[in-house]
């Protein structure tokens, strides 16, 4: 006997999970035009070979809508207390589940016919709002039919007048970094074939309806070397730039031109040629990098747009030569800023656009306000850290954290979000199967479950996940919150903290996220 329920969409389904036994049969949930209502669909006791038929009616009338089934993925080590995976003898209290388990994370498109493999089955429907619809109760009928069986759940979207704005060049500055050959070998491509650019093009579709807007350009993806010489080939980075502009992305993110061999080495190497970036030799090849870059950025009129990166993460330990390096950055691509993942003090001066990892910005909050004050804008990123408490996107967290991270975000007035890990797979990685991975091949360092990646390679093109599309909303709301604050500082500082008050304390209940949101939604111009 089919028994089904709908869900919060802020909260993982699991391979496991059970209809309560007093099903939850309606929902409303409050939404801002331009936004978009999402619910999820619990089915236990489904007869396996025979279909679950949807439709969405509003009036008696068929309605827009777009189905999805949730795929589950392994948790095969829990996070660490501070970083990567728990180790022998640790134990993260603030995780949502003791591995292993699996977890609902892939946003998976399916039609209004879904073929059933499994009694427990998770479905998630997304039904669009315009920014020009009317305000008030929107209530949709969900039909469900499975053999002979027919239930009936009621979704209410409340429409408020708020309008969230589309991204762009004014949106909060978000960029998740990827892999192009991910892109082509993933999906069975040839790179560079013109299958591979229409699938470049579906994952800039994808990052710009996760709010994403800015884009980075590895140099390795657009130079060659040509007798021990780097050679940019133009047309492949002005093609890039116009797929991911096309797609509605704005800033474009300049490579990281140095890297290091050991984490603590004090000094950098030009990436492309290996030679030490503040050697005579290394000038003439960021020169020579740095000459064509430029070029391409004056002649399209990019300077408005270009981003660039020294290297990443630097550390007290080579922060003097990284201060030259910038220092020499500048001189060949003068006028366009400086952005580094980077907590280290030292650098003052160095860099235009901070961006410290969400505790270290907590713990250091005095310094980075101090940078704002001259001038400077702040970031923030997570990766492989933090664990515990903290705010990021693994797969072992609460689904609310990563909405939160817009929220905190405008609780300490930071001006984007970095992540290193769009579709960043290791080789021997099937991300529907491998969550937790070591960072190098048969390494005993370990990526906790999803930091690589927050996006799938499905069969037709990139798939979302709950991670993303959860994060999604909270940069949405970051908007709104700023708009918010625009207009009644102390109303929107109030709002903020019925949700968050530090990247550590927030709330974990959905229904108090939905209570504060709601009061964000009332609070922007509702009579």
């Amino acid at each position: 006997m089919m028994k089904v329920e709908l869900q919060d969409a802020l909260e993982f389904p699991y391979s496991d999970s059970i209809v309560a036994a007093r099903p939850c049969c309606s929902m409303t949930i409050d939404v801002a035009r331009g936004g978009t209502g999402s619910v999820h669909i619990l089915f236990n006791g489904l007869t396996e070979g025979e279909p679950v038929r949807l439709s969405v009616l509003r009036n008696k009338g068929p309605v827009r809508a777009t189905w999805f089934r949730l795929i589950d993925v392994p948790v095969e080590a829990n996070t660490g207390p501070v970083e990567r995976i728990e180790k022998k003898g640790e134990c993260n209290p603030f995780v949502s589940r003791r591995a292993p388990f699996r977890v609902c994370d892939v946003v998976a498109p399916v039609s209004h016919v879904v073929d059933v493999s499994s009694s427990i089955m998770a479905l998630r429907l997304h039904i669009p709002v315009g920014r020009n619809e009317k305000t008030g109760l929107r209530k949709y009928t969900l039909r469900i039919r499975h053999g002979k069986q027919v239930k009936n759940l009621y979704f209410t979207l409340n429409v408020h007048k708020a309008v969230i704005p589309p991204i762009g060049r004014k949106s909060f500055s978000y960029t998740n970094w990827f892999n192009l050959n991910n892109m082509a070998q993933r999906h069975g491509l040839k790179p560079w074939s013109e299958d591979h650019w229409q699938m470049i093009r579906n994952y800039a579709d994808l990052m710009a309806h996760a709010r994403q807007n800015m884009f980075l350009i590895p140099l390795a993806d657009v130079f060659t070397m040509k007798s021990k010489v780097p050679v940019l080939d133009r047309k492949r980075l002005r093609r890039l730039v116009k797929v991911f502009t096309d797609a509605g992305l704005y800033f474009i993110e300049g490579g990281h031109v140095a890297g290091r061999n050991e984490w603590k080495a004090p000094t950098f190497n030009i990436g492309l040629t290996g030679t030490r970036a503040t050697s005579a030799e290394g000038n003439a090849d960021l020169a020579c990098i740095a000459g064509q870059l430029m070029e391409e950025v004056e002649k399209n009129k990019w300077q408005k747009r270009w981003i660039q990166h020294v290297t990443d993460e630097p550390i007290k330990e080579n922060a003097t030569d990284y201060r030259i390096l910038a220092g020499m950055v500048r001189r060949h691509m003068p006028g366009l800023p400086v952005l580094d993942a980077t907590m280290e003090p030292e650098i003052v001066g160095s860099v235009d656009i901070w961006c410290p990892q969400a505790q270290d910005y907590q713990e250091h909050r005095k310094h980075f306000e101090d940078q704002q004050a001259v001038g400077d804008k702040v970031w923030f990123y997570t990766c492989l850290a933090p664990g515990g408490p903290w705010l990021n996107r693994l797969l072992d967290m609460e689904l609310l954290r990563p909405a939160l991270l817009g929220w905190g975000a405008a609780l300490f007035g930071l001006d984007g979000f970095l992540h290193w890990g769009l579709n960043h797979y290791v080789p021997d990685q099937d991300p529907f199967h491998k969550s937790v991975t070591p960072m190098a091949p048969g390494g005993d360092s370990f990526l906790p479950a999803g930091d690589t990646h927050v996006v799938y390679p499905g069969t037709d093109g990139p798939w979302s996940s709950l991670r993303l599309e959860a994060q999604r909303e909270g940069f949405e709301d970051y908007e709104l919150l700023r708009i918010l604050r625009m207009q009644d500082e102390k109303t929107a500082c109030k709002v903020i903290r019925k949700a968050i008050r530090g990247f550590d304390k927030y709330t974990k209940n959905v229904r108090t996220f939905r209570t504060a949101r709601k009061a964000l939604l009332h609070a922007l111009c509702d009579d």
